[in-house]
Order: structure tokens, then C-alpha cells, then sequence
């Protein structure tokens, strides 16, 4: 089975959801101890992570281009997963811009740990849009709300150029959907952060993963 190019997104972006807490817990251990050693891996962890994250961002936009959104909660959730880590990596790459000539400082260890935490947030709802809305997943029915659009396999001769258009195209629609937001002729869907009113839980039956079983008939009886 190929692997598609919105896959590459669930892929990739555990890297940086392991490399940036560990490089904040590493500066964290350097400035309670003074260790000079744990403030060099610090800086290189948030480098990697740094790199690691906004390629995995890069293609989360794309991804977001290549799934079916069908339903207005299920678009607004990918929405404000992808504008929150859009924040969180803009923190990060700050962060690993001041550790390139700077040791780490208490204020800058804080913001780091604050920005993980909220990357705890963001990265519950990449599992909720998956796990209970159905976003992403290939098996679904053709009429359902969310799924896949079947997008290029990530290896084909179209893939680099659909990765980087879409990831453009995805620019343009969070940057859009924001501005209707914060100008408030487009509010939230309910539910779409996840929890609250409006929000019901799953919506994606296992009915809806699985081949139907089949319907049993009468019973025969035996000779």
C-alpha cells in the first residue's frame, strides 16, 4: 500500500513533540545546575526540534489541503491546530535564535516549558480530528464528511510540487479563515476546540472503518 503525501505529516511530526520539551528540560537542568554541558545539548536539541517542527509544519499545510472537510466543526479544529502550532513554532524558532549566542536564562526556560504545554493542546486535537472525526483516514466512505482526497504518493514525481503548493495554499486558508475569525463574520464552530458545548465526541463510527458484517439469515434447521 502507498503511502500519501497528507501522510507525511502524522509521520514526521513526532520529532519535534520529543526534541523541543527535551531541549527545554535541557536548559531547564543547565540553569538550576550551571552546567556548561547541558546548555550545549539544550541548544542543539532546539535546533533539531526547531527544524524538525516546521518541516512537520510545512506538512500539515499540505495535508490540510488534502483531506476531506466537509464538516464545518471537523475544518475549524484543523484550523486551530494548525494557527496554535503556527504560535508555538514561531515561539520556538525565537527561543533557538536566542540560544545560538546566548546561554539559557530563566525567563527564556519559562517560555519554552509554556510553549510545550501548549503544544500538548494542539496535539490533542491533531488525535481528535484523526481518532474521532475521521480526518485523514483513507478507509472512509466516499460520501463521508471527512477523509482523504487521495492526494499523490509521497513518492511519486507529483509529490514535491503538490507538498509545496498545497503547503501554500494552506497559508492562504488559515491566513484567510484567521481574519474572518478575529473580525467576527466567521466565528468558531462549536465543539471545534475540542471540548465544550457543541462537542459530542466521536462522530466516526466503526461501522464507517470496517466492512459491513453480514446480516444473518434464518436459521436452518439441522437434519
Amino acid at each position: 500500500m502507498k503511502m500519501l503525501l497528507h501522510e507525511l505529516h502524522p509521520s514526521v511530526v513526532h520529532a519535534p513533540l520529543a526534541l523541543l520539551p527535551t531541549a527545554a528540560v535541557a536548559d531547564l537542568i543547565a540553569v538550576t545546575s550551571g552546567d556548561r554541558a547541558w546548555a550545549k545539548v539544550g541548544r542543539r536539541l532546539w535546533i533539531a526540534g526547531s527544524l524538525s517542527g516546521l518541516f512537520a509544519g510545512l506538512a500539515g499545510l499540505a495535508a490540510s489541503q488534502e483531506v476531506k472537510l466537509d464538516e464545518p466543526r471537523a475544518r475549524d479544529m484543523v484550523f486551530l491546530h494548525g494557527l496554535g502550532n503556527g504560535f508555538i513554532m514561531a515561539g520556538a524558532v525565537g527561543v533557538t535564535l536566542w540560544r545560538l549566542r546566548r546561554p539559557p536564562s530563566p525567563g527564556q526556560v519559562v517560555l519554552g516549558l509554556l510553549a510545550n504545554t501548549a503544544a500538548l493542546y494542539t496535539a490533542t486535537l491533531g488525535g481528535k480530528m484523526v481518532y474521532e472525526l475521521g480526518v485523514g483516514i483513507n478507509p472512509m466512505p466516499v460520501d463521508a464528511v471527512s477523509g482523504t482526497s487521495k492526494g499523490p504518493a509521497l513518492l511519486s514525481k507529483e509529490a514535491p510540487r503538490a507538498l509545496v503548493s498545497d503547503a501554500l495554499q494552506g497559508v492562504r486558508w488559515l491566513f484567510g479563515r484567521a481574519k474572518r475569525l478575529f473580525a467576527g463574520t466567521q466565528p468558531l464552530e462549536p465543539g471545534a476546540q475540542g471540548f465544550g458545548p457543541g462537542y459530542e465526541g466521536p462522530s466516526v463510527g466503526l461501522e464507517a472503518l470496517s466492512p459491513k458484517a453480514p446480516v444473518p439469515g434464518p436459521e436452518v434447521p439441522r437434519a
